[in-house]
């Protein structure tokens, strides 16, 4: 990932200067607040999460705390964040077009530092790039193989912060049906960020949980993907550290059916509205980042000093 550079002369919109000015302004707002913003704006109706004993918010909690020396910093280091270097100084920049990951990057940069915010034109789309500078940032020039002097909680924060930036947690409905006459809903876990030899390291690492994954090695691209029960499992241990606001909220509805909480129709009623739209011009999730900033940030500006989440 190569972020751009922007010209900011006479071609720059003057709209865009006023939005990022305003985003600036507004980086202390209510974080509970805004989660319920984005939640609504993508047709998310919270309160029904709620009755049903699961939190929309609890992504927030899971950055609550969050250093850059936690291992989960490491996990998005090698998903989806650009690192300029400078000596041991580092400018790191996260940058989206889609609705969710516009709140999720910008919360995620507050833990270590408050990002600059800019907003860039990139093939007809308007991007939403957030950049810290640190004195030090501990993962330069780390070795690969600092992960095997990790505790298995470190594994696991690690493989989270993968999993939020380069990763997905999906649901597919197969024809076979169970006892009950049921289609059956097949979960799939996947990360497609790393090289065959981290790949390896994974499944090394994690099987000692009995949990088994598979390799899959293209010659564009490969992926560790874990399926079913071992997808499952795999979530019990590790989303209490998930963050990514959608993938968090489908690992949680999904684990209440899986054991049983849920049945088949309020699993179904609750999963649709997080599926992403085939048609990407109607689905409120993707490449509305800019637009639910500028909505968020005067509702909640409004409501003075910023209200940490606590655990």
């Amino acid at each position: 990932m190569n972020p751009q550079t922007h010209n900011r002369g006479a071609g720059r919109s003057r709209l865009v200067e006023e939005i990022e000015e305003i985003l600036r302004r507004r980086l202390g707002w209510n974080e509970i607040m805004m989660s319920n913003i984005m939640w609504r704006f993508i047709d998310v109706n919270v309160e029904e999460f709620l009755s049903r004993g699961i939190n929309p918010h609890m992504w927030l909690y899971a950055l609550n705390g969050l250093s850059a020396e936690d291992p989960y910093w490491l996990g998005v280091y090698y998903g989806d964040l650009y690192v300029r270097w400078q000596g041991r100084s580092a400018t790191i920049v996260l940058h989206t077009t889609n609705t969710i990951d516009a709140i999720y990057f910008m919360i995620l940069m507050r833990t270590i530092a408050t990002p600059s915010v800019e907003l860039i034109w990139s093939r007809n789309q308007l991007s939403v790039y957030y950049r810290v500078t640190l004195e030090r940032w501990p993962w330069h020039d780390v070795d690969p193989n600092i992960i095997s002097s990790f505790s298995i909680s470190d594994v696991l924060k690690f493989f989270a912060g993968l999993l939020d930036t380069d990763g997905s947690i999906d649901i597919t409905y197969i024809k076979q049906r169970n006892r009950k006459g049921e289609f059956k809903r097949r979960l799939e876990v996947r990360i497609f960020a790393c090289k065959q030899k981290e790949y390896a390291d994974f499944l090394y690492y994690i099987r000692d949980l009995g949990i088994k994954g598979d390799v899959l090695l293209r010659k564009e691209d490969s992926e560790l993907r874990y399926m079913g029960r071992h997808g499952a499992e795999l979530l019990k241990y590790i989303r209490q550290y998930i963050a990514h606001p959608l993938k968090r909220l489908r690992s949680e509805i999904y684990l209440k059916y899986y054991d049983g909480e849920l049945n088949w129709r309020e699993f179904d009623h609750l999963y649709i509205p997080l599926k992403y739209d085939s048609n990407t011009h109607s689905d409120p999730k993707r490449g509305r980042a800019v637009e639910i900033l500028t909505q968020a940030a005067p509702q909640t500006h409004t409501h003075g000093k910023q209200n940490k989440t606590k655990t």
